[in-house]
């Protein structure tokens, strides 16, 4: 195991050096955050939680987003980032120092077993089992019993960063933290507002908006996701807690992919299910294109050829009706390996939704932000086959999705369907 450092170094400040000290708390439960990582484990980090690593990546990640020096190409934006950030032969001009660290977190567990040994949501946290689903044992794993993991929970307390670099990057280093401290945190699924961060006593108190209107019409480099035109939305209900308000936001993303009533139908009377058939059309695509279905399933319920939730991300996966079958009248097969929905040439593509509390001064709201980003061509994966699957609508086809038809108006961009209801 690794020592704890036994005192916090002392950054030496030179000349034509700018410096500053950063306080920062924690808004949100961090999804582990320690450098061991193994399929369904997330550690924490019990010597260092808050990890100088981690915080050079993310800033790196929010720099090129922002883009605060106008490259036009992917490669001046390598250059520039290796003069500033660093590279694998040259050192980064930002020295990042923690200068005090946070308390040991308490375990925050969202899923549990019942009585009856079923892996169950525990009360309260519907919302955030939603984001949090690789929180849960594999099926070997829960069929031993085996401990579900849990979130961190920092509380109130307050870590410090010191940030040293050379003045004429001050532009771009601002940059970087500003987006970081707004839409940025630590740990795992960040886009997903785990570990989401705010800064403590900061003096400026520019609105979002504004900040946000500086960078939207950097250029736009092809493969990088960035602030060039992103999209910004608040809710209209605010909350006292930012816990709360990010549940908000959760908990919208989960009624438009899946609630009964909005994603799903309402469940049959006296059925046992949450909910009915989905009211997008990926299933019934997938049953076209597979020519499997369970025979409770042959009717299609949505008539559209179209997967238009690959723009939250990918990959996504499918399972299929323990009966589903390509021959009428079979029992099926109850060990039916799922599908996945992938991007074409890449393992998976990071979702452009960002989802997080945000604080009105008084209160928090939950806020979204998504990125400008390209998506991939994406293709059905099943066993050895594989199937084209388109994912972009026309006004047309979208008439056709129950979702994205809302309040006299049709939707053919599910992201901006999700805007959309946030600020209700």
């Amino acid at each position: 195991m690794r020592a704890a450092p036994l005192s916090p170094p002392e950054s030496v400040i030179r000349k034509a050096q700018h410096f500053e000290d950063r306080q920062y708390q924690f808004l949100t439960y961090v999804f582990g955050g320690g450098v061991k990582i193994r399929e369904h484990e997330k550690h924490g980090d019990p010597i260092t939680p808050v990890r100088v690593a981690s915080i050079r990546g993310q800033l790196r990640f929010w720099w090129r987003a922002c883009n605060p020096s106008c490259c036009e190409t992917v490669a001046e934006l390598r250059q520039h980032e290796g003069e500033i950030w660093g590279t694998t032969s040259r050192a980064s001009k930002v020295e990042i120092t923690l200068l005090t660290k946070v308390s040991p977190p308490r375990e925050v567990p969202v899923f549990e077993y019942s009585p009856a040994q079923r892996l169950v949501i525990r009360s309260g946290m519907r919302e955030i089992a939603y984001g949090a689903f690789p929180l849960q044992p594999s099926r070997d794993e829960q069929r031993a019993g085996a401990k579900p993991w849990a979130l961190f929970d920092y509380g109130k307390t307050i870590f410090s960063l010191r940030f040293l670099y050379p003045k004429e990057y001050q532009k771009d280093v601002q940059a970087a933290l500003w987006a970081w401290e707004t839409f940025g945190g630590l740990g795992g699924r960040t886009r997903r507002g785990f570990g989401a961060i705010a800064r403590v006593n900061a003096q400026s108190s520019v609105p979002v908006e504004s900040e946000l209107a500086r960078y939207r019409e950097n250029p736009r480099i092809a493969g990088v996701p960035s602030l060039y035109k992103a999209r910004f939305a608040v809710a209209s209900t605010s909350t006292s807690t930012p816990v709360e308000s990010w549940k908000t936001g959760l908990g919208l993303l989960q009624r438009i992919r899946q609630g009964p009533g909005f994603g799903r139908n309402m469940s049959s009377p006296g059925s046992l299910k949450p909910a009915g058939r989905s009211r997008w059309p990926e299933p019934d695509e997938i049953r076209r294109l597979t020519r499997k279905s369970a025979p409770i399933h042959r009717k299609p319920e949505v008539a559209v050829s179209c997967f238009p939730r690959a723009v939250f991300g990918m990959p996504i996966v499918f399972h299929f009706h323990p009966g589903s079958t390509n021959e009428p009248g079979s029992a099926g097969d109850p060990d039916m390996k799922p599908l996945q929905l992938q991007p074409v040439g890449f393992e998976r593509y990071a979702s452009p939704l960002i989802i997080r509390p945000i604080s009105d001064g008084t209160s928090f709201r939950a806020s979204a932000l998504v990125l400008s980003s390209d998506v991939p061509t994406a293709e059905l994966v099943a066993d050895e086959a594989s199937y084209s699957a388109a994912f972009t609508l026309n006004t047309n086809l979208a008439r056709g999705i129950q979702p994205l038809n809302r309040d006299g108006r049709v939707f053919t961009d599910p992201l901006e369907l999700f805007l959309s209801e946030l600020k209700k």
